[in-house]
């Protein structure tokens, strides 16, 4: 009995070391071909390359600032579709999760800490303005989260870390630009009309250090409360009162309008206006109507550009979405995503690899030409300039 025993209890073991055997065999080749599959390119850290990626895009899709978020989504939405049908990123599906911040600060704040609440959003396109992107950008920073705003430009919104990026030139350059056109056409008495936010507050400045040393003299400056003035009659007779011969108007597309419009209606045609490149957009000539006749308007889009990043997205809006002018919050966030998507095509989605790649990234093909981070993490870019004549933009020169 004793030697039956040991019999049956070593073949047991022997089948049971031939399993083990076989197991270890068969489990390093498995192993290293799921590690391949499911590793993030670049940055060692295993991914479920069954579940989509998700992108986060968060803008004002109401009130004042709606158009701009709008635009943001209709662009975005038609990328991601074609890059979807193009297989993905590296065979996985994109998926773009949208917020409505309302380019308001406390609801940029509540939707940044929403966002990172979801694991499976791993980079961010947002926001429009530089109020809301200021509260939302440590959030995404402290969590490690890559953020690329189309348009946002204020001083401090890069520094606030490695992983935040500006697709715009810095406030302060369009500032410089629009003063110096002022003085290349040779006014001697300006004036400005801004709100105040930080992006007006910080584009002022510039401009008013630049006029300034140009020994022109400023005869009036004005600031309102965006989202809550409407009537700018007060603002606008000192500014009549003052005897300014030309006018710089910073706020947004929906504020500016109201601004021309109620110029009109206090006989201020012979003062020149001049606004910033958010009124370089239809809706902004569809508001003013009449009213925008004479403004002249800065936009970072060459109208005659053969770039072929350009004529591609003006190909897909056209057949996608309703849009006729392609301007910069279309081309910026255009930029955005698909510098997102061709980062995690080559280092996956770790959020430490996708700002990196970012930061090295030389002579990208944006759609407003080639992008290359400079060290506070905005691209150079050329402004142009327009004059609003028969209800279009036309080309005056750079």
């Amino acid at each position: 009995m004793k030697k039956a025993v040991c019999l049956i209890v070593s073949v047991m073991l022997l089948v049971l070391a031939a399993a083990g055997c076989g197991s270890k065999s068969e489990t390093p080749a498995k192993d290293e071909t799921k590690k391949a599959e499911t590793e993030a390119k670049g940055d060692g850290k295993a991914e479920d390359t069954s579940k989509p990626i998700k992108i986060a895009l968060y803008g004002p899709l109401t009130g004042n600032n709606a158009q701009y978020g709008l635009t943001y989504q209709a662009t975005i939405n038609a990328l991601c579709e074609k890059v979807n049908a193009e297989g993905g990123i590296n065979g996985r599906e994109v998926v773009v999760e949208v917020f409505d911040d309302k380019n308001d600060q406390k609801e940029a704040l509540n939707v940044a800490n929403l966002i990172v609440s979801d694991p499976e959003i791993v980079a961010v396109i947002g926001s429009q303005t530089s109020s809301p992107t200021l509260a939302a950008a440590p959030v995404f920073e402290e969590a490690g989260i890559p953020m690329i705003t189309p348009q946002a430009s204020h001083v401090d919104i890069t520094p606030t870390g490695n992983h935040i990026f500006s697709m715009s030139c810095l406030a302060t350059f369009e500032g410089g630009v629009i003063a110096q056109r002022m003085i290349e056409d040779k006014y001697t008495k300006v004036a400005a009309i801004y709100a105040n936010d930080d992006y007006g507050l910080n584009i002022i400045e510039k401009w008013k250090s630049d006029i300034t040393e140009a020994n022109i003299e400023i005869v009036d400056t004005e600031e309102y409360i965006s989202g809550q003035t409407s009537d700018f009659t007060p603002l606008l007779s000192k500014i009549k009162e003052s005897g300014a011969e030309a006018l710089y108007i910073v706020p947004s597309y929906a504020d500016a309008a109201m601004i021309c419009t109620q110029m009109d209606q206090l006989d201020m045609g012979n003062i020149q206006k001049y606004a910033c490149s958010m009124c370089y957009t239809d809706s902004f000539l569809e508001a003013a109507g009449e009213a925008a006749e004479g403004t002249k308007v800065c936009n970072f889009i060459y109208p005659e550009t053969t770039d072929e990043t350009f004529l591609a997205l003006k190909k897909l809006l056209t057949e996608k979405t309703d849009m006729e002018n392609i301007d910069v919050y279309a081309t910026n966030s255009h930029d955005a995503f698909m510098l997102l998507v061709d980062a995690m095509k080559e280092v996956g989605t770790d959020g430490d690899a996708i700002a990196q790649w970012l930061t090295d990234v030389k002579d990208w093909p944006g759609a407003c030409g080639p992008i290359t981070f400079d060290e506070t993490r905005h691209p150079d870019k050329q402004l142009f300039w327009f004059q609003v004549e028969g209800g279009q933009f036309n080309y005056l020169g750079e």
